[in-house]
């Protein structure tokens, strides 16, 4: 499966990219911001994105928001902030799942697998 990450935090993305390849998916970009999200989505068609709610300058959720209007993609959000009003605020955007930071690989592993069943066929 090929995963975007979307992480402002230097050290979480490149800890997000090694569990993502040790789980045996591909990482095919980590990107910091909103508008780079969505070229980067548009030019690399991952399957699936890694979305931090809260970025530097920019709004994961707005970030999220513009990648399943245009292209139909779903989002694992990654966050330490998953309040209930969060939480269902996100619902329209169909969540795959909800990561609570700091990051617990088993947690991170099984949301990677419901993504790769809900892409098969």
């Amino acid at each position: 499966m090929r995963v975007l990450i979307v992480e402002d935090d230097i050290i979480i993305a490149m800890h997000l990219a090694i569990l993502v390849a040790e789980f045996g998916h591909e990482v095919v970009g980590t990107v910091r911001s909103a508008p780079e999200v969505i070229a980067q989505a548009m030019a690399l068609s991952p399957d699936v994105a890694l979305m931090d709610i809260r970025l530097a300058q920019s709004s994961g959720i707005d970030a999220a928001r513009e990648l399943h209007r245009s292209q139909g993609l779903r989002c694992i959000f990654v966050s330490a902030n998953l309040d209930e009003t969060t939480r269902a605020a996100l619902l329209p955007l169909e969540p795959i799942e909800f990561v609570g930071k700091p990051v617990m690989p088993v947690v991170l592993q099984r949301a990677l697998r419901k993504a790769e069943a809900l892409l098969e066929p």
